[in-house]
């Protein structure tokens, strides 16, 4: 035999303690939002780490046997990373080299701080 938890009521928003701060109206919640969907891949903060320690772009030639994976799949995260404006590429002949994009970085770094 169960018995029932007596319910009990909410106190009033104004019995709570206000906020410490308010919305910062700059915050472009949308952009930040959309940086950490394309970093919500563990290859991805990988390849994001790699290009960011890299004083040079990386050829996709090193990435590939770097993390062990198909052309392809590498070709489909780095899109979403360049899509998210995190990486950008620059395409020497039928090779595409990769590097963090330094907007990005500035970006995340001033919201994260």
């Amino acid at each position: 035999m169960t018995t029932s938890l007596p319910v009990l009521p909410a106190p009033a928003a104004s019995a709570c303690c206000p906020p410490a701060t308010g919305l910062d109206p700059d915050l472009d919640a949308a952009r930040i939002a959309a940086l950490a969907k394309a970093l919500a891949e563990p290859l991805r903060v990988n390849l994001l780490d790699v290009l960011r320690r890299s004083p040079e772009p990386v050829c996709q030639c090193e990435l590939v046997p770097l993390f062990d994976i198909p052309q392809s799949t590498l070709s489909h995260h780095m899109s979403k990373l360049v899509a998210a404006g995190l990486v950008t590429v620059e395409r020497r002949h039928r090779w595409a080299y990769y590097s963090v994009s330094s907007d990005a970085t500035r970006e995340l770094t001033a919201w994260l701080s």
